[in-house]
């Protein structure tokens, strides 16, 4: 086994489900994640949280991998695969980000599971986004795409909810937060969370889509409403009984009773081990220099972008996203491309030390 592949397959992870936990439960988990796995990559996402490292996983409660099996899993996340809303774009950010702030030797080992992950999203071309939540909890419900629509956050997810409302055909949608987004439709309604109370009539739907600091809300709170999506992790709202509240969970579970659905995942979860195989066929033989200068370069990409969304809070986070991603892109295109013809991963490897820590 080459230096390069054993470096892949000495990788663990530790695996937990946020979905259905309340705000201090989910605090309580992150923090002893974090706490326990120092020499590990952490990475959060609205339905998981998983630790990433070259020492044994020490979760008594979480789900384990290792070796190959660690890879694979990480790639079939990165890809979307076990996201409620299949290939959704959002998730694939949130590995890099992940692992960008990770210790060298986690980056290494995950680079081929990242990078078949990007080849499967390039052949399929998933069109889901987690605005296709909304899609998800009308058919759960049996309810209709009509009538008016209440969303709680301007976030990303917040935005992309609102605008699929409007794409399915909904009259009236309403957009809720601290401040007015700047990209937003001409036909999305914006108003204040503080004066939510003020708004008029029943919505059909109340979808909430707050960040993890927000507060829980009572649905008592808020207008009245034929269903209350929660999209929040932590949840946005408080349960009572008879409330009406869906969350994640149940789309998840509701996903996972649909034969079709299932056998989809799993054909793709087929498609992604060939890529996977191929690509560690590949690292084995030590032709895989590119993959390492990427990562390099999107460790310091992710930390500029945070950088630069602690000193502009006015831009949009994809925008913010788009920009510096684009850039990336065109620089790194050509140089990218020059070693891969090479073919020579020693070389390859020193060009990505020079970009690492």
């Amino acid at each position: 086994m080459t230096k390069s592949l054993h470096n892949m397959l000495n990788l663990t992870a530790c695996c937990w489900s946020t979905l259905g936990l309340d705000r201090e439960s989910v605090a309580a988990l992150v923090a002893r994640v974090r706490r326990e796995h120092p020499g590990g990559a952490v990475i959060e996402s609205c339905q998981r949280l998983e630790a990433y490292s070259a020492v044994p996983c020490t979760g008594a409660d979480a789900q384990r991998f290792e070796g190959e099996a660690a890879v694979a899993h990480l790639a079939e996340v990165a890809a979307g695969l076990h996201s409620v809303v299949l290939g959704e774009a959002q998730i694939l950010g949130q590995v890099r980000a992940g692992l960008a702030a990770g210790p060298a030797e986690v980056r290494r080992a995950t680079t081929v599971a990242v990078a078949a992950a990007r080849e499967l999203r390039a052949a399929v071309r998933f069109d889901s986004h987690a605005g296709h939540l909304l899609d998800r909890a009308l058919k759960v419900a049996g309810m209709p795409a009509a009538g008016s629509v209440l969303v709680l956050g301007t976030g990303q997810m917040g935005r992309l909810v609102a605008s699929r409302a409007k794409e399915l055909g909904f009259e009236r949608v309403v957009i809720a937060g601290r401040r007015r987004p700047d990209d937003l439709p001409a036909d999305v309604t914006y108003t204040t969370l503080a004066r939510v109370r003020d708004l008029d009539g029943v919505f059909d739907v109340v979808a909430g889509c707050l960040g993890s600091s927000a507060e829980e809300l009572a649905t008592s709170a808020l207008p009245a409403s034929r269903l209350f999506l929660d999209l929040g992790t932590p949840p946005n709202f408080r349960r009572a009984a008879g409330d009406g509240v869906l969350g994640l969970a149940e789309l998840l579970a509701d996903e996972r009773t649909r034969p079709h659905a299932m056998r989809r995942r799993a054909e793709l979860t087929r498609q992604l081990g060939e890529m996977l195989d191929a690509r560690l066929r590949q690292a084995e033989a030590g032709r895989s220099p590119v993959g390492a200068l990427r990562f390099e370069v999107e460790r310091v990409r992710q930390r500029e972008l945070a950088r630069m969304r602690r000193l502009h809070p006015e831009v949009p986070a994809d925008v913010l996203e788009t920009m510096t991603r684009s850039l990336v892109n065109q620089l790194f295109h050509l140089p990218s491309a020059r070693l891969k013809e090479a073919g020579d991963a020693a070389f390859g490897q020193r060009v990505a030390e020079l970009f690492g820590p």
